[in-house]
């Protein structure tokens, strides 16, 4: 089981946009937001990956290389956060360290790892 919930609905993430924290990079955005359900609830995570990030096999490999880089993250303090990541165009052509590092660096300049 993850140590994350899922965003699904296009209502949370139009509200993460508007009101949460950006971080963002050449290749990847990290939108973070805190819950309106409280600290302790588990984080949830959203992935925004366009067309022109390349085909559908391209971009659902990146999505779960995301989840990968996610699952070895320390997300304590993600809780009670909502977080969405947006991936632009080239990251579907970044290595799995390059992809790491962005992601990781994202993360650490919202705090959350």
């Amino acid at each position: 089981m993850r140590a994350y919930g899922s965003l699904r609905r296009a209502a949370d993430f139009q509200r993460v946009y508007r009101r949460g924290e950006r971080a963002g990079s050449k290749h990847l955005a990290v939108y973070a937001l805190a819950s309106s359900r409280g600290g302790e609830s588990r984080p949830e995570v959203g992935f925004s990956i366009g067309k022109g990030v390349g085909s559908a096999v391209v971009r659902n490999r990146l999505r779960r290389r995301c989840r990968t880089i996610l699952d070895a993250a320390p997300l304590g303090s993600c809780l009670g956060r909502r977080v969405v990541i947006v991936a632009r165009a080239g990251a579907g052509e970044l290595s799995f360290e390059s992809l790491r590092a962005e992601l990781g660096a994202g993360l650490h300049r919202l705090g959350l790892a």
